[in-house]
C-alpha cells in the first residue's frame, strides 16, 4: 500500500515538472505594441466642389430731389415707402482651387480661389400711394445677382485630421438693380436700371476633416460678404425737374459644404 502511494506521488511530481516547462532566461521575445498612425500633413494643393445656401441682403433706398422738394409731404411719404428690404435666399454651386502650407508644427497657411453660380430669385417689392396731387403713385424695385467669386487667404491650426481655420479676402459679384416710379394711367414716370460687377470683401471661417489620408476631405465654411452699394439716378420723362435716385446696399451670407481632394 505504501509502495502504491509513493508511486502515485512520484508520477504527480513528474507530470507537474513536465508541464512547468523550462525556467525563463530573460531572453524571451517581448510583445511590441503597434505604432500609432502618424498625423497627415496638410501641405499641398487641393481642389474641390461645393454647394451652398446663400442669403442676399439688399437694402433699397429711394432719394427724391429737384422739383419733388416743392411737394414736401409727398416727397417724404414716397421716400419712406421706397426704403425696402429686397433680401432673397437661394443656392450656389461651384468649385475652388487652393494651396496649404503646414509649418511650425501644426500651423497652416493657405490661399484659395472660389467661383460659384447663384440661384437667387429676382426680388421685387411694389407699393401704391394716393396722395401725390390726389393721384395714385406706383413704386417698384428689383435686385438680383448671379455669380460670386472670392480670392483670399486662410490661417488654421491642425488637430491631426481636423483643420479649423479663419479666412478673408476680396470678392466679386455681378449686380443688377432696377426701379420704377409712375402714375398708373399717366405717362409721368421714372424708370431705369444698372448692371455692373461689384468688388467687395469677405471674412469667415471653416472646418475641414481629412477622412482618407492624405487625399479626401470634407469641409464646411461660412462667409460674410460685403459689396457696399450701387444705384442710378433718373429724371422724370416730362423734363419737369423731378429727380429720383435709387440705391441698394448689398451683403451676402454664404454657408458652404464641400468635398475636397488634396495632392
Amino acid at each position: 500500500m505504501k509502495r502504491t502511494a509513493l508511486t502515485i506521488a512520484l508520477l504527480g511530481a513528474f507530470v507537474a515538472f513536465a508541464y512547468a516547462g523550462p525556467e525563463p532566461t530573460g531572453k524571451e521575445m517581448k510583445q511590441v505594441a503597434p505604432m500609432a498612425t502618424p498625423c497627415p500633413s496638410w501641405t499641398g494643393f487641393e481642389v474641390g466642389g461645393f454647394g451652398a445656401y446663400v442669403y442676399g441682403v439688399a437694402d433699397s433706398h429711394l432719394d427724391l430731389t429737384g422739383t419733388w422738394e416743392e411737394f414736401h409731404d409727398a416727397e417724404v411719404q414716397i421716400q419712406n415707402a421706397g426704403e425696402r428690404d429686397l433680401g432673397t435666399s437661394g443656392g450656389e454651386i461651384g468649385g475652388f482651387i487652393g494651396y496649404n502650407y503646414q509649418f511650425a508644427g501644426n500651423w497652416v497657411l493657405g490661399a484659395e480661389f472660389d467661383g460659384g453660380y447663384m440661384f437667387l430669385r429676382n426680388s421685387e417689392e411694389r407699393e401704391f400711394f394716393s396722395n401725390f396731387e390726389e393721384n395714385e403713385v406706383a413704386i417698384s424695385a428689383s435686385f438680383k445677382t448671379r455669380y460670386l467669386l472670392t480670392l483670399g487667404g486662410k490661417v488654421g491650426y491642425a488637430f491631426c485630421h481636423w483643420l479649423p481655420y479663419a479666412t478673408g479676402g476680396v470678392a466679386w459679384a455681378d449686380t443688377e438693380i432696377s426701379g420704377r416710379l409712375a402714375e398708373p394711367g399717366n405717362d409721368f414716370r421714372f424708370e431705369g436700371s444698372r448692371s455692373d460687377t461689384k468688388t467687395g470683401w469677405f471674412v469667415g471661417g471653416g472646418l475641414e476633416y481629412m477622412f482618407n489620408n492624405p487625399h479626401w476631405r470634407l469641409r464646411t465654411q461660412y462667409q460674410y460678404v460685403d459689396f457696399g452699394d450701387t444705384g442710378f439716378t433718373r429724371q422724370d420723362n416730362f423734363g419737369e425737374g423731378f429727380i429720383s435716385h435709387r440705391s441698394v446696399d448689398m451683403r451676402e451670407h454664404v454657408v458652404q459644404f464641400a468635398i475636397v481632394y488634396g495632392f
